[in-house]
C-alpha cells in the first residue's frame, strides 16, 4: 500500500511538474520571425494594390503595422547585420557585401536567435536571415542556432532577370522548400510538445524572392494582366540636382545576360549618361515585363508565406506566437531612373514591418511613428518576455549583448505616442555607385570602395542626406569633407514611389531646414531616441 501511496505522489508530483514547465513556457511566447528580400511597401497595408498579397495581406489585419520603418542600409548583408545583432552599421563595421566584414571580427555581437537560444528557446533558422556565406560566418551557425541550419537550392535556373517556369510545382524552387522545411519543423514541435517537450522555439524563415532574378511558377505570372498592362514607375527620370556620389547605375540589373544592351562601360561609368542619355535607360517593354516579374515572384513567396502561417495554425500554435514579419531594404522599380537599392532614397529606406501579438494585435492596428530595424531586437524580447538587453553605452564596442535601438512595446498601447524624432540610414560610396566623381579625387583602392558615407535622416515632413569622406579603420564621418547634400519634402505626402523628385539642399529659402537637419543627423541616433517614461 504504501509504494502504491509513493506512486500517486509521484505521478502528481510529475504533473505538477508538467503544469508548471506548461506556465512557464506560455509566459515566454513562441516566435516565428519571417524575412522577404528586396521587399517593397508596394502591399495593401501600406496603401497599394499593384501586387497579389493576400497571405501578408492577412497577417497585417491581425498585426502592428509599422508605416513608417527604416532600414539602416539598403543592402542585404549589412541591413541584416544591423537588424540582428542590434548594432548601427558603424558599429559593426559591415557596410557592404564583403567577406571581410563579418561583425564579430569588431564586435563578437550577440544576435537575435542566439540571444533567444540563451533563454531557452530552441533557435532554427531556414532560408535567407542572415546574408549567407562568409559575410555571416556561414549563417553564424556556431553561435546562433540550437538546430543545423537548412538552406535549399533551385531545381531549374536561367540566365535572365526574369522568368516564368512553365510545369513546374513550388517545391522546385528553394523557397518551396524552405517552406516545405518550416511546415516540417512546425509538425516536429507539436509532436514533441504531445510528448511532454516544452521548451519554447524560435523559427526563422527567410525568402529570397523578390530578389533578382525575379523568378516563380508560371501559375504566379498568370495571375497578372498581359505585361504592357502593368503600369511604369509614375517617375522615371533622376531627381533633380542629384549629386554624382548619391547615383546608383543600377550594375546589379545590367549584369543579366537579356539586359546586355544597357550594359555598356558608359551607362555604368559615367554620371551623365547613366542618368540621362536613351541608350541607358531601361525601355518601357523592358519595364513592363520587370514589373510584371517582380510582383509574380512577390505573390509567390506570399503564397510560400501562407503554407508557414496555415500550418502554424493548424497545428494550434498560433496563440502563444509572435510573428514578426520584415523586408531587409525596399527596392526601385524604375523610380528616378534606377532598379534595384543601393541608395539612400525613400524607396530604398522605406521597409515593410509588422508585428503580430496574439491576444493584442488581433483586430489589426497601426502606427505612423517613425521607427527602424534595430528596434527589432529589443522589441522582440520585451514582447517575448524575456529580458531586453541595455542600449550599448556610447563609445564600448566590445559589450556582446546590448542594442542601438529601442523596444517599440510603448506603440501596441498607443500606437499615436509621441516616439522617434529621426531614423537613421547610411549607404557608401563608390560601393553600388559611380566608380569616379568629376571634380573630386579619385577613390583608392585600399578604402575597399567606402571611402566616402552617405548619412540620411528621416524626419516627420523631411529627408536629409548628407555624404561625407569616412575613414573605415575607425568608422568615422569627416564632416568637414561634404561631397554632396540632398533634402527631400515629404511634408505633403504623394503617391509612395513617387516622391523625392527634387532635391532642395541648394535652395537659398531650406538653408534654415538644412543647417537644423544637418543638426540632427550630425547629433546621431542617441540624441533621436524615443522619451519612454518609467509607467509606460
Amino acid at each position: 500500500r504504501m509504494i502504491r501511496v509513493m506512486a500517486v505522489c509521484h505521478a502528481i508530483g510529475l504533473l505538477i511538474l508538467a503544469l508548471l514547465l506548461i506556465t512557464k513556457v506560455e509566459s515566454k511566447k513562441d516566435v516565428l520571425f519571417i524575412a522577404v528580400d528586396d521587399l517593397r511597401t508596394e502591399l495593401v497595408s501600406y496603401g497599394n494594390t499593384e501586387a497579389k498579397t493576400p497571405n501578408i495581406d492577412a497577417l497585417a489585419g491581425k498585426s502592428l503595422v509599422f508605416e513608417r520603418a527604416y532600414c539602416q542600409v539598403a543592402v542585404c548583408s549589412p541591413s541584416r547585420a544591423s537588424l540582428l545583432t542590434g548594432r548601427r552599421p558603424d558599429t559593426n563595421h559591415v557596410w557592404k557585401i564583403s567577406p571581410e566584414e563579418y561583425w564579430r571580427t569588431f564586435t563578437n555581437a550577440t544576435t537575435i536567435p542566439q540571444y533567444f537560444k540563451e533563454n531557452g528557446y530552441t533557435s532554427i533558422g531556414m532560408g535567407k536571415i542572415f546574408h549567407p556565406g562568409p559575410p555571416s560566418g556561414n549563417d553564424d551557425v556556431k553561435y546562433s542556432w540550437s538546430l543545423p541550419y537548412f538552406h535549399s537550392t533551385n531545381d531549374v535556373t536561367n540566365n535572365g532577370s526574369w522568368h516564368c517556369f512553365q510545369n513546374i510545382s513550388d517545391s522546385n524552387l528553394r523557397d518551396g522548400k524552405n517552406a516545405e522545411k518550416a511546415v516540417e519543423t512546425l509538425k516536429e514541435i507539436k509532436q514533441n510538445r504531445t510528448k511532454g517537450e516544452y521548451k519554447p522555439f524560435f523559427l526563422a524563415v527567410g525568402f529570397h524572392k523578390p530578389h533578382l532574378p525575379f523568378f516563380c511558377p508560371s501559375k504566379y505570372c498568370d495571375m497578372y494582366p498581359p505585361a504592357e498592362d502593368i503600369p511604369l514607375a509614375h517617375n522615371q527620370n533622376p531627381p533633380r540636382y542629384i549629386p554624382d556620389i548619391a547615383w546608383s547605375p543600377s550594375d546589379e540589373l545590367r549584369s543579366y545576360a537579356d539586359m546586355a544592351n544597357y550594359n555598356s562601360t558608359e551607362c555604368r561609368k559615367n554620371a551623365e549618361a547613366s542618368m540621362n542619355e536613351s541608350q541607358c535607360r531601361i525601355s518601357d517593354t523592358d519595364s513592363h515585363l520587370l514589373r510584371r516579374a517582380y510582383y509574380a515572384s512577390l505573390t509567390y513567396t506570399d503564397a510560400q508565406m501562407g503554407k508557414v502561417i496555415s500550418e502554424l495554425e493548424n497545428q494550434g500554435l498560433a496563440e502563444n506566437t509572435i510573428i514578426v514579419f520584415w523586408g531587409d531594404h525596399g527596392w526601385k522599380l524604375g523610380e528616378h531612373n534606377m532598379w534595384g537599392k543601393f541608395t539612400n532614397l525613400e524607396d530604398d529606406t522605406h521597409v515593410p514591418f509588422m508585428i503580430r501579438v496574439p491576444g493584442m494585435t488581433d483586430q489589426g492596428m497601426s502606427t505612423s511613428a517613425l521607427v527602424e530595424l534595430i528596434d527589432i531586437f529589443p522589441s522582440l524580447s520585451e514582447l517575448a518576455g524575456i529580458k531586453v538587453p541595455p542600449v550599448c553605452p556610447e563609445g564600448n564596442k566590445k559589450l556582446l549583448t546590448c542594442v542601438e535601438g529601442s523596444s517599440v512595446a510603448p506603440l501596441f498601447v498607443d500606437p499615436k505616442r509621441e516616439w522617434k524624432e529621426a531614423a537613421f540610414s547610411q549607404y557608401p560610396r563608390p560601393s553600388d555607385g559611380l566608380p569616379y566623381i568629376p571634380g573630386r579625387p579619385p577613390f583608392l583602392p585600399a578604402n575597399e570602395q567606402e571611402d566616402v558615407m552617405g548619412y540620411t535622416v528621416r524626419v516627420e515632413s523631411y529627408r536629409f542626406v548628407e555624404w561625407y569622406g569616412f575613414n573605415r579603420t575607425s568608422a568615422s564621418p569627416n564632416f568637414t569633407d561634404v561631397w554632396g547634400t540632398e533634402l527631400y519634402n515629404h511634408t505633403n505626402p504623394v503617391h509612395l514611389f513617387d516622391d523625392e523628385n527634387t532635391n532642395l539642399a541648394y535652395m537659398k529659402s531650406m538653408a534654415g531646414t538644412v543647417q537644423q537637419l544637418r543638426k540632427v543627423l550630425q547629433n546621431g541616433w542617441r540624441a533621436a531616441l524615443p522619451q519612454i517614461d518609467a509607467n509606460t
